[in-house]
């Protein structure tokens, strides 16, 4: 499955400075109502990212699916030209201009629809909007490529609009966060009930706040632990059987100090982040599963209309976070551990680069064998997760390829001495690189 995003980015023609655009996008706020607020206290969230030369600001907020409906409201407000971009499934992608009074001005499609009628796309109106070269775009819509977002790329490069594929809660240094809620009501929100509960067990134990909905923790200057949530999108008006409409997720992530990918605050895909969930699955359904125990933990509900509720439903995801979660991560002390305990774990950030850091890769993968060997005997005997003695020979020589290929990789680099001192170099660098993002989220 793809990529699918919705996003809007403002053309700031008259090159308005942060502060500026800022001010103006706070006084549209207080036009509809709202008031500036603290993170934990804010109903609303929106991250404004600025491209270099300020000639675009790309607005991002959590419900994405709300973006081409606010397109127009953005446009009318603030006065300006809007893109509104539609990314489905990485397949193709909906672009549309709205003008300065917020109708649809135009709309084109890179890459190739779902649908037979696709209507065609008036040049001169993109090329008055926008001051863009037709023959660029049309070189960008003739040319193969295997996903949409890399025809978008392409067309933000024509724009100049770098961010066109932004995430909402991203790192960059150049995203402006407001927040906002509703003048004269004081309520409790999910970001604040989550700060405050979460917040009082992990602050105490290592944890620090750093924004963003995450909580990180790290050890020994070499492994990061990460807990966050994130809203899941509800159609407005649904209603769970208990009378909740508001459903969100414990997410956590596991990475090395060494890693490219530093998991601090999950993206739109949550690439390389879990659920609650999936760690039961992974590290306690080894030797049998509650079902009963899974559907409770696979979300969590609550009635955005009382605040007990919302209480109780964090207090609850709380108390499965720490009888699931919190004691692997109490093991996962240095590298070697964490790679151990999170073998089963799928998360990319642990390339296999980080193996050359352990002192005996050998010992480490017997470990690593024994503990799957033992999991698979007993899945056999108890006939869990589909195992069938018929191929228990099949699976164990998955096994022993699987930890082979580790132990070559590793031998075959340390041949190479030239090859070997990079990468520890690239680790190392990665290293420093990374102590100074977490410090630098830390202190904002």
């Amino acid at each position: 499955m793809g990529r699918s995003l919705n996003i809007n980015h403002v053309l700031n023609a008259d090159k308005l400075t942060k502060a500026q655009f800022k001010k103006q996008f706070t006084d549209m706020m207080k036009a509809k109502g709202y008031t500036s607020a603290k993170e934990e206290d804010a109903e609303l969230c929106y991250e404004l990212v600025f491209s270099a030369d300020r000639k675009w600001v790309t607005i991002l907020f959590e419900d994405d699916t709300e973006a081409k409906n606010k397109a127009s409201a953005f446009a009318r407000d603030l006065g300006m030209q809007v893109l509104s971009v539609e990314l489905v499934d990485s397949d193709f992608a909906e672009l549309t201009l709205f003008g300065l009074n917020g109708a649809p001005v135009d709309t084109m499609f890179l890459g190739e629809p779902y649908f037979d009628e696709v209507p065609e796309p008036s040049p001169l109106k993109w090329q008055t909007m926008l001051g863009i070269d037709w023959a660029k775009v049309e070189e960008i819509q003739q040319g193969d490529h295997t996903f949409a977002e890399d025809a978008l790329c392409e067309f933000g490069e024509v724009i100049g609009c770098e961010n066109i594929l932004a995430d909402y809660y991203c790192v960059s240094g150049n995203a402006e966060r407001l927040f906002f809620k509703r003048a004269g009501k004081k309520k409790l929100t999910l970001d604040s009930a989550y700060k405050q509960i979460f917040g009082e067990k992990l602050i105490p134990i290592g944890f620090k706040y750093i924004g963003g909905r995450s909580f990180v923790r790290v050890i020994n200057n070499e492994i990061i632990q990460t807990v966050s949530f994130i809203k899941e999108t509800t159609m407005r008006g649904y209603f769970f059987s208990d009378g909740s409409d508001v459903r969100y997720n414990i997410y956590y992530g596991v990475s090395s100090i060494y890693s490219n990918n530093l998991l601090i605050k999950p993206d739109s895909c949550c690439s390389g982040f879990e659920t609650l969930c999936h760690c039961y699955i992974s590290n306690y359904c080894i030797y049998g599963r509650n079902d009963e125990y899974l559907r409770q933990i696979k979300e969590f509900y609550f009635k955005s209309y009382e605040q007990k509720s919302l209480l109780q439903s964090m207090s609850n995801a709380l108390n499965v976070f720490e009888k699931i979660v919190l004691p692997l991560f109490d093991k996962s002390l240095d590298l070697e551990s964490t790679l151990y305990y999170f073998d089963n774990i799928s998360v990319p950030s642990f390339s296999r680069a980080l193996y050359l850091k352990l002192d005996d890769p050998k010992a480490f993968f017997e470990k690593i064998k024994e503990r799957k060997i033992q999991e698979l005997e007993y899945s056999i005997q108890n006939g869990l997760n589909q195992k069938v003695p018929e191929k228990y020979d099949e699976y164990i020589e998955k096994i022993e390829k699987r930890i082979t290929d580790y132990l070559s990789f590793i031998d075959e680099t340390k041949k190479d001495k030239n090859e070997y001192n990079n990468k520890r170099e690239r680790l190392s660098n990665n290293r420093e690189c990374n102590l100074e993002i977490i410090k630098q989220q830390i202190n904002r």
